[in-house]
């Protein structure tokens, strides 16, 4: 099973708004701007729905279809999305739209993916009750479907809302993810608010929009879910980047899959956002997942190879950095406190056990996690 990656629709432009981080390697957002779900869509966030409206006119005037909005008032900003003009690429639109709306921020429609390729080593790793955790907190995932009539998850309350149009994919990857969260031995008695975004796109290629994915956070964010799993890993994109600092503001902790590009690769979003805890694999001896990126924006480590699921009525082992980031997201919901991302990563890092070079390292982060306050 692939994590799924979302790819956002950025151009090489190297213009930055207030707020937003700018990326690591103009180089890196040229060889990713052909990473989208649609080229010939672009994507704008705006404050509120007078600029929405002045965007839209005139936008509309100058060639452009106006396709979709969305008030994303969980998130406090207004969202287009918009057919480019024939003759116009994704540089020259962002450009143009941007000049005529000051304040917005424009950029392509990147795609993201799936991020996972199981034994019943990762409870110990982790230092995990065998009885498992009560959830004092609702938790919120951003992945492909989950079979909610799955026998791993009967003793989870699933709140499933679809952002896809109406042709989700990734089941077996969405309801792998969330018998992590909740399934036996886990979470007990979670309330998991899962937001489907993956669906098919040509070729069978499973992904979702930045559109989609700034959807689905204000979904959460608006339902009052504060601690959300991303399984996703793309390019760097600014839309996304405005998303969740926006969603950061407002007190939502994102836990994402670091990708399974490689130790080679560049960094993958939203992990290596710096609001965003960051979470690679590791198998049972503790050493790195073969497919796993490096950097010093990883975080923490945690079991992600030939992990068991009873998926399917039987059982599979999984493989991937998707497969690492609900086990963390778990132990903080176990602990039933709030905070930053900030702060929840200076917790972690406590008790966290030190893997590879003495202190924190750009393969395992700070270290292995263990539940040490979990469960009361």
């Amino acid at each position: 099973m692939r994590l799924l990656v979302l790819p956002l629709l950025l151009g090489p432009v190297a213009c930055q708004q207030a707020g937003v981080t700018p990326p690591e390697s103009q180089a890196q957002i040229a060889r990713d701007a052909g990473d989208v779900t649609d080229p010939t869509e672009i994507v704008a966030l705006v404050a509120d729905e007078a600029a929405a409206e002045r965007l839209s006119n005139g936008a509309v005037e100058r060639g452009y279809v106006y396709l979709r909005g969305s008030r994303l008032g969980g998130l406090g900003l207004n969202q287009i999305v918009f057919r480019i003009p024939d003759g116009t690429d994704g540089p020259g639109a962002i450009r143009e739209l941007e000049a005529m709306e000051p304040g917005s921020t424009v950029g392509v429609n990147h795609a993201y993916r799936l991020q996972a390729e199981g034994r019943v080593y990762a409870p110990g790793m982790l230092a995990w009750p065998e009885t498992g955790c009560v959830a004092d907190v609702p938790v919120g995932m951003i992945d492909g479907v989950v079979d909610r009539d799955a026998a791993a998850l009967g003793g989870a309350r699933i709140v499933q809302r679809d952002f896809t149009g109406g042709s989700p994919a990734a089941v077996e990857h969405g309801t792998a993810v969330a018998e992590i969260l909740a399934g036996p031995g886990r979470l007990t008695g979670a309330e998991v608010f899962s937001a489907v975004v993956v669906s098919d796109g040509p070729g069978g290629d499973e992904a979702a929009g930045v559109d989609t994915l700034m959807r689905a956070f204000d979904w959460l964010s608006q339902s009052g879910v504060r601690l959300v799993n991303v399984s996703l890993a793309g390019p760097y994109n600014k839309i996304l980047d405005r998303g969740l600092q926006a969603a950061d503001a407002r007190g939502m902790v994102v836990i994402a899959a670091a990708g399974n590009s490689g130790s080679e690769s560049p960094p993958r979003y939203p992990a290596a956002f710096s609001q965003t805890i960051a979470v690679t694999a590791v198998d049972a001896a503790m050493a790195p997942y073969a497919k796993a990126p490096t950097g010093g924006h990883i975080d923490f480590a945690a079991p992600g190879v030939d992990i068991f699921l009873q998926l399917d009525g039987g059982g599979r082992y999984l493989s991937g950095t998707s497969l690492a980031a609900p086990f963390v997201t778990a132990l903080v919901a176990g602990e039933g406190v709030g905070g930053s991302a900030q702060d929840i990563r200076a917790r972690l890092a406590r008790g966290a056990v030190d893997l590879g070079e003495s202190g924190r390292d750009e393969v395992f982060g700070l270290g292995l996690p263990q539940a040490v306050g979990a469960c009361g």
